[in-house]
C-alpha cells in the first residue's frame, strides 16, 4: 500500500486518531551537490555505480582530509558519510601500494556493510587485498593469516584494538609503520565509561604509531550531537576540524505521537501488524531485550501468518543469525522486524517504510537516528512514537514542537577518569615503556598516579629511574573496556562461564534471587561470592523481573566547583558513595506491578565518583513544613525527576545516574540533594549538568508540574530504579521547592 493512503487509513481509525496527541510532517529535503576533483579511474569506478555527483559536506571533507587535517563529520544516517572516507583512503593506496588504515567500529557486525562498499570500489580499481575484518568473530587461522600479510585496510572494534592489536603490535610492525588513516565511525555511541575507555585506548594507539615513526590522520563520523568536535577532540587527543551541515537529500518523514488509553506494547503489537497487512515494510524498536521478545511472541498470537515474515532481532543473537536476519531485510523477503537499538547502527537493512518507537529512545540524537533507518532518499516514511511510562515520554506527547525545537545532547567522557586512566597507563607500560620524552603523554601530569601505580606494585622502574614498566605481561586481560570495577564472573552450577559484570552491578543485578538477562537468556542467581568474585545461577523462564531495594550514604571528599542560580547554590566535587543491597521486588514485566518483596544481606559497595549537591535554606525549609509537605518526600521527588531529565541533555541513560536526598545531613545540619555519576571516578555527567543547571532545573519543574497525576507516578517523580521502591514521595512539595529554585513566587 502506497504511504500516502496507509496513513489515511490510520486517520480514519478512530481508535487510533483517539490515541494521537501530536502530528507533524517533515518536508523533504533537496540536494545540495559541490565538485570535486578526483582521480579518473575513480569517477569511472563511480559512474559504474550511478555516483556522478557528491554532496557538499562529502566534498568539503574530502578536501579537508586531502589537506592532511583531522575531520568529524556530522550528518544525518544513510547521508554517504562512508564515500567521504574511502575515496581518501583508496586515493592513498593507489599512491602508495602499502598504504594503510584502520577502520574502527562500536560494535562486531557493523564492519561487514562497509567492507563490502570498500570491497566492491577495490576490485573495479584493481586493488587486491584492499580490506579484512579482524574482529572476535574472525577464525583464529584467518587472523594468523591478516596479521602475516595485513591488507591495506583493516575493520575492527575498540575491544579488539584493545586487546588483541595494540598489545601484539610488533606482529603489526608494517602495517602500523605505513598507517595513513584511523576512521572511527559512529563516535556519538563513545560516550561514558565505554567512551572513556576509547580515549584511552587510541591514545596506546598514537603512541604505537608514533614508535613506528607513523602520524596517522583521524577521521570520525557522527549522528547528530551537540559537541562532535570537542568528542572527537577528547576521543582521540588530537583538534579536529568539524563539518556539520549535510548536502544530501531525504524525504518526507510522518511523524505521530501516540498516548496510548492501555498498554503500549499492545498499541506498538497492534499498527505493527497492520502495517505489515498492508504491505508497510517496518522496524519496532523497543528499549528491552524482554519487550522485543514478547511483541514478537504476541504479534504470531495476534497473526500467525505472518511468521515468515518478521523476525525479532537482539543482542545475543550469534552473527550468523544477525547477518541472516540482515540479508533478508535488505533482500525484502523480510516485511518487519522487532529490535532492541542493536539496529539503530549502520548496518545496512534496505528501504523500510514506518519505525514505530516503542519508548522514547531517552535522547533526541537517537530517536532521530532509528528515524533516519526508514525512507531514505525519495522514499517517504512514518515514524510512530508510542509513549510508555516515563517522565520523558510523557513530556514529548503532551508537548511534541518541544521534540523538534529542541537541540541535541551532547555526548559526555572523561578521558581524565583517574580510576580508567591508571589502568590503561599499565596497559601502554607493558606495550613501550614509559619514558620522560614521552610524545603522548603528559608525564608531568602523570607523575602522580606512575608514584601510586608503582606502590601498588604495578610498575616498576627502570635501572635509572627515568623510564617505567608493567609487572604484567597482558594486563589488558584485565581491563573491560565498557565498564568500570572489579570483573565478577557469571557462571553456571556446573562452572561454566556464562558472562561478566563489573562491581559495580552485580550488586544491583546479581544478586541472590535476581532475574538476569544475558545474551537473550534468562537467569536465576543462587549465590553471589563477593570473595572470588563470581555469581552462580541457573537457566530460568520468568514472568517477572526483579528489582534491588538499596540504602545509601555519602560523603563529601573534596568541593571542585561552585554555580550560583537565582538563590540556589550548586557544588560540585568528589563523592564517597556507599551502598548497600537490603532486598528485592519482584515485578511483572506487562505492567511492572509489584509481586512480592525479599529481604538480602550482603557487603557494602564502596566507590568514589563525581557529583553535584544542594542544601535547602531554613527559610525555604520552613516554607515547604508550614505548606504542609513532606520534606523527605518533596526532596526524593525532586532527586528522582532532577536524574530522569539529565539525558535531555546529556547522552546517557537514566541508569547512569545516582542520588540521594537528606533531610538533616551531617555535614551541613540542613537537608541537601545529591546526584552523582553512577561509575567510579565519574564519567563527566555532573559536570554537563553544572553547565547546563538552569535549564535542567526549569524542565524538571515542568515535568512535575504538566504531569496531570495527583500524587505522583512513572510518568513525573516515580523511579522504576529507585532503591527505596518510591517511598516516600510528595509531589506537591516538590513542585513547590522546584518553583521557589528557578525564581517563580506564587501569587
Amino acid at each position: 500500500m502506497d504511504i500516502r493512503k496507509f496513513i489515511e487509513l490510520l486517520e480514519k481509525d478512530r481508535e487510533f486518531k483517539l490515541q494521537v496527541s501530536g502530528e507533524r510532517y517533515i518536508r523533504p529535503v533537496e540536494p545540495r551537490h559541490m565538485k570535486l576533483d578526483l582521480d579518473e579511474r575513480i569517477r569511472a569506478v563511480l559512474e559504474e555505480k550511478g555516483i556522478n555527483d557528491f554532496y557538499s559536506h562529502q566534498v568539503k571533507a574530502i578536501e579537508l582530509i586531502r589537506q592532511g587535517e583531522n575531520v568529524v563529520l556530522m550528518t544525518p544516517t544513510a547521508s554517504g558519510k562512508s564515500l567521504a572516507y574511502n575515496i581518501p583512503v583508496l586515493e592513498s593506496i593507489m599512491d602508495d601500494a602499502h598504504s594503510a588504515s584502520l577502520f574502527i567500529f562500536p560494535l562486531k557486525g557493523l564492519e561487514q556493510d562497509q567492507l563490502r562498499n570498500l570491497k566492491e570500489l577495490s576490485d573495479a580499481l584493481g586493488i587486491d587485498n584492499a580490506g579484512e575484518v579482524y574482529d572476535g568473530d574472525t577464525a583464529a587461522q584467518k587472523r594468523k593469516d591478516i596479521r602475516e600479510s595485513p591488507p591495506n585496510v583493516i575493520f575492527t572494534n575498540p575491544d579488539m584494538l584493545h586487546l588483541a592489536i595494540i598489545p601484539f603490535h610488533r606482529k603489526w610492525a608494517d602495517f602500523f609503520r605505513h598507517l595513513r588513516y584511523v576512521v572511527i565511525d559512529e563516535i556519538h555511541t563513545y560516550r561514558g565509561v565505554f567512551g572513556s575507555n576509547v580515549a584511552q585506548v587510541l591514545r596506546r594507539l598514537r603512541r604505537i604509531c608514533d614508535f613506528y615513526g607513523s602520524s596517522p590522520r583521524f577521521i570520525a563520523l557522527s549522528a547528530t550531537i551537540a559537541n562532535p568536535e570537542l568528542l572527537a577532540e577528547n576521543l582521540a587527543g588530537r583538534p579536529f576540524s568539524v563539518i556539520r551541515e549535510s548536502g544530501a537529500p531525504s524525504a518526507g518523514k510522518n511523524f505521530f505521537f501516540v498516548n496510548p488509553i492501555e498498554s503500549p506494547y499492545g498499541v506498538a503489537t497492534r499498527l505493527f501488524v497492520k502495517c505489515i497487512r498492508a504491505g508497510i515494510r517496518t522496524i519496532v524498536f523497543t528499549k528491552t531485550r524482554k519487550i522485543t521478545e514478547l511483541i514478537y511472541s504476541w504479534t504470531l498470537d495476534y497473526a500467525p501468518e505472518l511468521a515468515d515474515k518478521i523476525s525479532p532481532y537482539r543482542a545475543g543473537f550469534l552473527p550468523g543469525e544477525r547477518r541472516e536476519i540482515e540479508e533478508r531485510l535488505f533482500s525484502g523477503e523480510l516485511m518487519g522486524v522487532i529490535s532492541t537499538s542493536a539496529l539503530e547502527l549502520g548496518v545496512d537493512i534496505g528501504g523500510l517504510d514506518c519505525c514505530i518507537l516503542c519508548g522514547y529512545p531517552g535522547s533526541v540524537s537517537s530517536t532521530w537516528q532509528r528515524a533516519g533507518r526508514v525512507g531514505r532518499q525519495d522514499r517517504e516514511s512514518i515514524v510512530v512514537l508510542v509513549a510508555i511510562q516515563d517522565a520523558l515520554d510523557h513530556f514529548f506527547i503532551k508537548h511534541p514542537d518541544e521534540f523538534f525545537d529542541k537541540s541535541h545532547e551532547a555526548a559526555v567522557i572523561d578521558p581524565d577518569n583517574k580510576n580508567i586512566l591508571k589502568k590503561h597507563i599499565v596497559c601502554a607500560a607493558s606495550e613501550l615503556y614509559l619514558g620522560r620524552d614521552d610524545r603522548v603523554y603528559d608525564m608531568d601530569k602523570l607523575s602522580p598516579l606512575i608514584t601510586e601505580l608503582a606502590a601498588e606494585n604495578a610498575l616498576y622502574p627502570g635501572k635509572k629511574g627515568d623510564v617505567w614498566f608493567s609487572r604484567d605481561r597482558m594486563p589488558q586481560r584485565e581491563v573491560g573496556i565498557r565498564a568500570i570495577g572489579d570483573r565478577f564472573m557469571l557462571v553456571s552450577e556446573s562452572g561454566r562461564a556464562v558472562g561478566e559484570l563489573n562491581g559495580g552491578r552485580v550488586y544491583r543485578e546479581a544478586f541472590p534471587g535476581a532475574i538476569y538477562l544475558h545474551r537473550g537468556r534468562q537467569y536465576e542467581v543462587l549465590e553471589l561470592d563477593t570473595e572470588k568474585k563470581k555469581a552462580v545461577c541457573r537457566p530460568a523462564k520468568s514472568t517477572y523481573y526483579t528489582q534491588a531495594l538499596s540504602s545509601e550514604t555519602t560523603e563529601i571528599i573534596e568541593e571542585k566547583a561552585m554555580l550560583e542560580f537565582n538563590s540556589l547554590i550548586f557544588r560540585w566535587g568528589f563523592l564517597r558513595i556507599t551502598r548497600r543491597i537490603t532486598g528485592y521486588e519482584k515485578k511483572r514485566v506487562y505492567d511492572r506491578k509489584k509481586i512480592s518483596g525479599h529481604t538480602l544481606q550482603l557487603p557494602e559497595y564502596i566507590f568514589e565518583t563525581e557529583g553535584l549537591w544542594t542544601v535547602v535554606d531554613s527559610a525555604t525549609q520552613a516554607e515547604i513544613v508550614a505548606g504542609g509537605f513532606d520534606l523527605a518526600g518533596a526532596l526524593h521527588a525532586v532527586e528522582h525527576v532532577l536524574i530522569a531529565c539529565m539525558p535531555l541533555f546529556a547522552l546517557c541513560d537514566r541508569g547512569d545516574i545516582g542520588g540521594l536526598s537528606h533531610t538533616c545531613f551531617p555535614d551541613f545540619g540542613m537537608p541537601a540533594i545529591f546526584i552523582y555519576d553512577g561509575h567510579e571516578g565519574g564519567v563527566g555527567l555532573s559536570k554537563r549538568a553544572i553547565e547546563i543547571a538552569g535549564e535542567w532545573l526549569n524542565m524538571t519543574r515542568k515535568i512535575i508540574e504538566e504531569c496531570s497525576c495527583v500524587y505522583g507516578c512513572p510518568s513525573c517523580v516515580q523511579d522504576p530504579h529507585c532503591g527505596n521502591s518510591n517511598e516516600p514521595l510528595d509531589k506537591a512539595g516538590a513542585k513547590f521547592l522546584l518553583r521557589r529554585w528557578c525564581g517563580i513566587t506564587d501569587s
